[in-house]
């Protein structure tokens, strides 16, 4: 490892070496706060005449042809491809500096390589670059952020009480430090690229995965796999979000783990080196699965029934069961399951989702579910029954649906309940309508006129228990004009609808009150059962649960007894509660004494285990703690200190 202090002129004016951002790289980023902070930067440096400086860069040299160098660039892309647009700018707005400034900084007459320019950027900002270089504005890509902050700085420029001139003499008063590395293996360039960018920051997930899987490759190969299948993934995924969420997903169908959102990138590099994989094993695995997740996301796989379903999974944003589907599809296309199977497990899956939204039922147990269902081991009988077994325990039942939606607030769940809404009218149709522009239309009106007060009995209290409800709410396009009016002059209006929910109410009711409203609640009720089944193969609900269940769960664990705990998805059995709790207690010990020091500064915790003792018990680090808790205490325990540890996604406990 060589390190120097340079500064960035000198850095440029070696006539022998251009710069390359290798392929691995993100695309250029920088938006306009970080180019106005580093032109500021440069009116300061004119001010002052000092030197100013501005950050690191690290780069290895490889040799290229006819004896030039090539820096290949590690870290500090951002600020050399921002330095390069300014100092073009200043060029083209000093006619005295221009030769100077292009034939020493910016281009090499004696190199052919990259078109005799002193950066190689990656292939997404490379046309915006060259057309920047060279003047071709009219023909440069608008996508490329290389274009806009070009001309960010030549409207800074035009707008400084700074000459070009001064500017251009200024520059060299930025100083970095450059630390070549020799590529030994001491001096990794992903260990020190990762150490540098240790805060994250505006690294994605996906991006520290692309640098991963490519840093350590040779150019050949790197470009090979980054065209054959990474660039392709940026295709699919141009939100970086979108593809952390993906590898996210991916990762918790491979694993059946839990995956933290802040660690998916250590997760992977796990998993990476878990399965002994190669760079081009992990990108084929990678780009296979993300045309999947591709497809679902945008519900177009091969199936129109699958699409349909997925398209109402879409809609009410439970991504949370894609890492299970993305299974699904890959376990038909290695032909392990048919399609009839994969549809009959997302119907089921479809019906499970909804109901659980319908009846207003906590969703924070998906997580625990979809992490079981992923692990392909636990399947014995077929890949339906597994689910069946799994969604079992917690499956709305009919009577809860006719409970809950009776009196449930519908109107707060709007994208829910304009996509029921939907349903119900494609159930009864069996037509296909577009009802993106469709509002969900109050019948009784959200703020009653006198006339509807003098009609209803009780008006404003039926209003504030069942105004929300299902049974009031219809689908129009003309709210605006209905608004408030009367239930007989609303009812001619939906005479004339096209959407068969609304016309209805005006075929079958000739007023409409707390009986009308309660009516058409129970239909609907009815209908959305038939639409989403509860399967007739589940058991009824048993009083007491069984089978395994997550810490995030709402569970009354009462005269119920644990049969193993599973950390880590590692299955440990224990035979009673008060087994469960030393059990868990002697673990996080293990795995952590300094957190463990942490439960006794917990003040709910430091009271239940280790304060006014009745019935002390002495775990293996030699410590006293309470044992005298019921089921639920023992549980609420356990789930306390899982989330001082951060393990809660890490721990299940099964039932008998």
């Amino acid at each position: 490892m060589e390190v120097s202090n340079v500064h960035f002129l000198d850095l440029l004016a070696n006539n022998r070496n251009f710069f390359e951002i290798p392929v691995f790289q993100r695309n250029y980023e920088w938006g306009k706060t970080q180019c106005k902070q580093l032109f500021n930067d440069l009116e300061k440096a004119v001010r002052t005449n000092h030197d100013h400086f501005i950050g690191t860069i690290v780069y290895i040299v490889e040799a290229g042809k006819d004896s030039f160098h090539i820096s290949k660039i590690i870290d500090g892309q951002q600020r050399i491809m921002s330095l390069l647009l300014l100092l073009k700018a200043i060029a083209n707005n000093d006619s005295e500096d221009y030769d100077c400034i292009q034939e020493s900084y910016l281009t090499n007459k004696f190199q052919k390589e990259n078109n005799h320019l002193k950066l190689k950027p990656v292939e997404y900002d490379s046309e915006a670059f060259f057309n920047v270089m060279n003047n071709k504005k009219e023909l440069t890509s608008s996508s490329s952020k290389v274009t806009e902050n070009y001309r960010y700085f030549e409207q800074l420029i035009d707008q400084s009480e700074i000459d070009s001139a001064s500017l251009f003499s200024a520059i060299n008063h930025f100083n970095m430090v450059c630390i070549e590395l020799n590529g030994s293996e001491d001096e990794n360039p992903q260990i020190i690229f990762e150490s540098l960018n240790s805060t994250g920051v505006s690294l994605s997930p996906s991006d520290l995965v692309r640098n991963f899987l490519l840093m350590g490759l040779n150019s050949e190969e790197q470009n090979t796999l980054y065209k054959e299948y990474w660039a392709k993934m940026e295709k699919l995924f141009v939100v970086s979000k979108s593809f952390t969420e993906f590898i996210r997903s991916y990762l918790i169908m491979k694993t059946h783990k839990r995956i933290n959102q802040n660690h998916v990138y250590s997760s992977y590099k796990d998993y990476y080196y878990n399965e002994g994989l190669n760079a081009k094993a992990a990108l084929a695995d990678l780009y296979k699965f993300a045309i999947y997740y591709y497809n679902i996301l945008n519900a177009n796989t091969s199936s129109q029934e699958m699409n349909k379903i997925l398209y109402h999974i879409n809609r009410i944003e439970s991504k949370v069961i894609y890492p299970y589907f993305m299974l699904l599809i890959d376990m038909q296309e290695n032909n392990e399951i048919s399609w009839e199977q994969v549809i009959t497990c997302a119907q089921v899956m479809e019906n499970y989702l909804f109901r659980l939204k319908l009846c207003q039922m906590a969703t924070n147990g998906l997580n625990g579910i979809v992490t079981s269902l992923c692990d392909k081991k636990k399947i014995q009988d077929g890949i339906e029954k597994r689910e069946l077994q799994v969604l079992s325990n917690n499956f709305p039942t009919d009577k809860q649906m006719q409970e809950s939606l009776l009196e449930a607030n519908m109107y707060k769940q709007r994208n829910l309940t304009r996509l029921v809404l939907a349903i119900l009218e494609s159930y009864h149709t069996k037509e296909t309508i577009d009802f993106d522009n469709a509002q969900i239309e109050h019948i009784m009106p959200q703020t009653l006129p006198m006339e509807w007060r003098l009609e209803v009995t009780n008006a404003d209290n039926v209003n504030k228990r069942l105004g929300n409800t299902i049974g009031n709410l219809t689908l129009t396009k003309y709210n605006q004009e209905m608004s408030n009016k009367s239930f007989a002059e609303k009812a001619k209006q939906y005479s004339q609808s096209n959407i068969l929910i609304t016309r209805s109410i005006a075929d079958e009711y000739q007023k409409w009150d707390e009986s009308t409203i309660t009516s058409r609640s129970k239909k609907m009720i009815r209908d959305l059962i038939e639409i989403f089944p509860r399967p007739k193969q589940l058991a009824k609900p048993s009083v007491h649960p069984t089978g395994e269940h997550t810490l995030d769960e709402s569970l009354n664990v009462t005269n119920t007894q644990p049969v193993h705990l599973t950390i880590n998805n590692n299955d440990y059995p224990v035979k009673s509660w008060k087994d469960a709790l030393f059990f868990f207690l002697n673990y996080v010990w293990e795995q952590n004494s300094h957190n463990f020091e942490k439960l006794k500064e917990d003040p709910s915790l430091s009271k239940k285990l280790f304060t006014g003792l009745r019935r002390p018990a002495l775990l293996e680090n030699g410590m006293n703690v309470e044992t005298n808790f019921n089921a639920n205490g023992v549980l609420s325990i356990i789930i306390k200190v899982a989330e001082i540890y951060d393990i809660t996604d890490e721990v299940t406990y099964t039932l008998k």
